[in-house]
C-alpha cells in the first residue's frame, strides 16, 4: 500500500484549516484597538458576513463559489475576533465595572479555598447598590477576605460586601509572574480585599439549586475526606489530592519545588495519564459483565458518563478536558466500529476548549498540554527506532521513556521560554514516578467507591508508602548536582527557529528528505548566533535594581554572574521576596550570591557603597548625613526631609512602596521645587538599570 504524502496526512484533518485560522486569530486578538462601538460594528459585521455566506453556499456559480469561500474563513476571523472580546468589561455595558457602587451582591462561584483565616474564591457580581437602588450587573472577580468560623461559605452563597474593588495590576518587576494575564483567562480582570466586618451571607439558597459544577465539587469533597480518614500524614494526603483530582492547593512549597525541578509536576494535574488510568480500571471492571446483547450501548454510556464527570470533578481545566474529549472519539469510534485519528481529535479538542474559553490559548498550561499529547503521537514513533530493543522487560521500560522523551521534545523549548529551566534528570524522575503515580491513583479510585474498610485501610496504608517512595525519590533526584539548568528564558525569534528545527527534523525523518535536515541545521546555527551575541553583550553587564516589594525594600546589584542583595526581608527564600523578585535573583546570580539584611522594623537610616555609586537609605533625619549618588526614601520621612537632601546631594531619589501616596505626592512636589530628578515605586514598575542604558 503506498504511503500519504504530507498534504494527504494533513487533508485527513478537515477540521485542520480552520484551527489553525481561528487560533492565529485569537493571537492576533489582543492586539487590536476594541472599545464598545468598535465591537457593536465588528458584531453587525460577522452577522452581515454570515448571511452573505449562507447565500452563496445556496446558489451556484463561480462567483458564489468564491465568495462562500472567503466568506467562511472571513467569518471565521470575525467570530475569532468577537469571542475574544465578548467577556470583556470595555465591551460589556452592564459590567460591575462601569458603575459607581456603593456595594455588591456577589455569589460564590468556585469552591473558597481557606488559608490562615484568609479566605480566597472568584464570585460573580450580579448587583450593585448605588444611591439605595439595586442594579443588576455581571462580571467576576477575586474576592480575598478574613473568614470567622461562625460565617463558613461555600460554593453557591450570596454575599453582600462592601470594598474598593480594584483592577489586577501587572507584574511589578522584571520576569515576576503575571497573575493579571493568569486571571484573564477566567475572564477577571478585577480583585478586591474585604476587612471584617463589611461583608455577610445573605442567602444560601442557591446551592440547592443544581448546578452541575456545584454537584461536582461535593462530590469532589465526600471522595477527599473519605480519602482524608485512610492518609495520616498531611503532606502524602495533599499530594494523593493532587493526584486523583488536581486539588494542589495544600502541597507544601518544598514539595511542589521538587516536582517543578525534576519535570514532574504534571502529574499533579489531572490529565491524559489520570483518564487513561481511570479508562483502564474501569475498562476491567466492565469486561468481566457478560452484557446481553439489548444493553450494549450500556458500557459506552458508563466509560463516557465516568470519564466526563470525573473531569467535571477535578475542575474541567484544560489537560482534562482535552483528555476526556479525545476519550470520547475513541469510544465512538470502538463502538460505531471506526478508525481513530488521534491527530484529529487532538484538533477537535483544541478548538472545543477555545470555543469555550478563548483567552485559553495564553494559558501556559493549555499550550503545554497540547504540545506534549502532539509530541507523543508524532515525536514517540522516532524514539523507537532510535532505541530498538527485542526484550519485553526492556520494551517496557522503553515505551515508559518514550512517552517522556516525546512528551519532552515538543514542551522544551516552550518551558525554557517562558520559565527559563530544563529538568536534567526528568528520564530518571518520570521512570520512578510514573508506576507508583499509577498504582497510588488505582488504589485512590479504590478507596473512594469501596465500602469495606479494612480493604481501604490496607490500600490507604499502600498510598502512605508510594507518596513517601515519590517524594524522596524527587527530593534526591532534585538535589544531585546540576538537577536544573536555569538560563534566561529565550526570545521569541529563538522560540520561532527552535520549533522550525524540530518540525523540520520531524518532517525529513518521516518522509527520508535530506533538505529538511539541512534546513533544521541551519535553524540551529541560527541559535547559536543569536544566542552567542546576546551572550557577548551582557557578560560584563551592570545591573542595578530596585525591586518593588511593596512595603519591604529590596534592592541587588549584579555582575558577571556574581551579585548581592539588601533587602527588609528575613531571607532570599521569603514569600514575599521569591514571588516578587526572587526568579531574576537566581538567573542573574548563577555564580556567587550574598544576602544583607536590612531591619525593617526600625526607623534607621543605611549607606551601602556598590560599584556604580552610593546609596543612601533613609528613613527619619538623625544623624550623620555623607554625600550619596542615589537616595531611597522610605516609611513617609517628609519632614526635614529639604534640609537633608541638601546634604546628601543626590542625583536621583526614589520613593519606595513604604511611602502612602498622600506622602508621595506631597514629596514630589518638593523634589520638583529643588530640582531633583526622583522616581515613584508606589504601583509603579521597579527601578531598572544597567550599564549599556547610560
Amino acid at each position: 500500500m503506498k504511503e500519504l504524502s504530507f498534504v494527504q496526512r494533513l487533508e485527513r484533518i478537515p477540521i485542520l484549516k480552520i484551527a489553525i485560522l481561528y487560533i492565529l486569530t485569537l493571537l492576533v486578538a489582543p492586539t487590536l484597538p476594541i472599545s464598545r462601538p468598535i465591537f457593536q460594528y465588528l458584531q453587525q459585521a460577522l452577522i452581515v458576513m454570515t448571511l452573505l455566506t449562507m447565500c452563496c453556499y445556496f446558489f451556484r456559480g463561480k462567483i458564489c463559489k468564491y465568495g462562500y469561500t472567503c466568506g467562511y474563513y472571513l467569518s471565521v476571523v470575525l467570530f475569532g475576533i468577537f469571542h475574544y472580546w465578548r467577556n470583556d468589561p470595555i465591551v460589556i455595558a452592564n459590567h460591575f465595572s462601569q458603575i459607581d457602587a456603593a456595594s455588591y451582591v456577589v455569589k460564590i462561584i468556585e469552591e473558597p479555598h481557606i488559608k490562615q483565616h484568609i479566605t480566597r474564591f472568584s464570585g460573580e457580581v450580579i448587583g450593585v447598590h448605588r444611591q439605595g437602588k439595586f442594579v443588576q450587573t455581571s462580571g467576576r472577580l477575586i474576592i480575598t477576605l478574613k473568614l470567622s468560623t461562625k460565617n463558613f461559605l461555600q460554593f453557591g452563597d450570596l454575599l453582600w460586601l462592601k470594598a474598593d474593588v480594584k483592577r489586577i495590576a501587572p507584574p511589578r518587576n522584571p520576569m515576576e509572574f503575571d497573575y493579571r494575564e493568569y486571571m484573564r483567562k477566567y475572564a477577571i480582570h478585577h480583585q478586591v480585599f474585604v476587612k471584617s466586618g463589611y461583608y455577610r451571607v445573605i442567602s444560601r439558597q442557591a446551592i440547592r439549586e443544581f448546578s452541575v459544577f456545584g454537584l461536582a465539587l461535593q462530590m469532589r469533597k465526600y471522595f477527599l475526606l473519605k480519602l482524608r480518614s485512610y492518609l495520616k500524614g498531611d503532606e502524602n494526603f495533599a499530594i494523593a489530592s493532587a493526584l486523583l483530582y488536581g486539588f494542589r492547593s495544600e502541597i507544601s512549597t518544598d514539595s511542589m519545588e521538587a516536582f517543578i525541578n525534576t519535570g514532574t509536576v504534571h502529574i499533579l494535574s489531572v490529565s491524559g495519564m489520570h483518564v487513561a488510568v481511570l479508562f483502564g480500571f474501569l475498562s476491567l471492571i466492565i469486561r468481566q459483565i457478560a452484557w446481553p446483547p439489548y444493553l450494549k450501548w450500556l458500557p459506552l454510556t458508563l466509560l463516557w458518563s465516568t470519564i466526563w464527570i470525573y473531569a467535571f470533578i477535578a475542575g474541567l481545566d484544560a489537560p482534562i478536558s482535552r483528555a476526556a474529549i479525545m476519550i470520547s472519539f475513541v469510544l465512538c469510534a470502538q463502538y460505531f466500529k471506526r478508525s481513530f485519528s488521534s491527530l484529529n481529535s487532538l484538533t477537535i479538542a483544541a478548538v472545543l476548549i477555545l470555543l469555550f474559553a478563548p483567552r485559553a490559548i495564553y494559558d501556559v498550561g493549555f499550550q503545554l498540554s497540547f504540545l506534549a499529547v502532539l509530541g507523543m503521537i508524532i515525536c514517540a514513533p522516532l524514539v523507537k527506532v532510535l532505541l530498538p530493543v527485542n526484550s519485553s522487560i526492556l520494551r517496557f521500560l522503553r515505551d515508559i521513556l518514550t512517552v517522556s522523551i516525546a512528551a519532552q521534545i515538543l514542551t522544551t523549548p516552550l518551558s525554557l521560554y517562558y520559565f527559563g529551566q530544563f529538568p536534567t534528570y526528568f528520564l530518571l524522575a518520570n521512570l520512578l514516578v510514573d508506576i507508583p503515580s499509577t498504582l497510588v491513583m488505582y488504589a485512590g479510585f479504590i478507596i473512594t467507591i469501596n465500602p469495606v474498610d479494612w480493604l481501604n485501610e490496607i490500600l490507604g496504608f499502600l498510598l502512605e508508602h508510594l507518596m513517601d517512595f515519590i517524594l524522596s525519590s524527587l527530593k534526591f533526584i532534585d538535589h544531585l548536582p546540576f538537577s536544573t539548568i536555569k538560563i534566561c528564558p529565550m526570545e521569541f525569534s529563538i522560540l520561532f527557529l527552535a520549533y522550525f528545527a524540530v518540525f523540520s527534523f520531524l518532517y525529513a525523518f518521516q518522509w527520508k528528505d535530506k533538505r529538511y535536515v539541512w534546513l533544521a541545521l541551519y535553524c540551529g546555527i541560527g541559535m547559536l548566533l543569536i544566542n552567542g551575541k546576546k551572550w557577548l553583550a551582557s557578560n560584563d553587564l551592570e545591573r542595578f535594581r530596585i525591586y518593588n516589594t511593596k512595603h519591604e525594600l529590596t534592592m541587588g546589584y549584579f555582575k558577571a554572574g556574581r551579585g548581592i542583595v539588601y533587602s527588609t526581608f528575613d531571607s532570599l527564600q521569603a514569600k514575599g521576596l521569591q514571588y516578587a523578585c526572587g526568579r531574576e535573583i537566581a538567573l542573574l546570580s548563577t555564580g556567587e550570591l550574598q544576602f544583607v539584611p536590612l531591619n525593617g522594623q526600625d526607623r534607621k537610616n543605611y549607606f551601602v557603597t556598590l560599584p556604580l555609586g552610593k546609596v543612601a537609605i533613609l528613613s527619619h533625619p538623625k544623624g550623620t548625613m555623607s554625600p550619596a549618588d542615589l537616595v531611597i526614601i522610605r516609611k513617609n520621612f517628609l519632614y526635614g526631609l529639604a534640609d537633608v537632601l541638601k546634604q546628601v546631594r543626590p542625583k536621583l531619589v526614589i520613593l519606595d512602596g513604604s511611602n502612602s501616596m498622600e506622602k508621595c505626592l506631597l514629596t514630589q512636589r518638593m523634589l520638583d521645587s529643588l530640582g531633583i530628578q526622583h522616581y515613584l515605586m508606589k504601583d509603579n514598575f521597579a527601578y531598572v538599570w544597567n550599564k549599556e542604558n547610560l
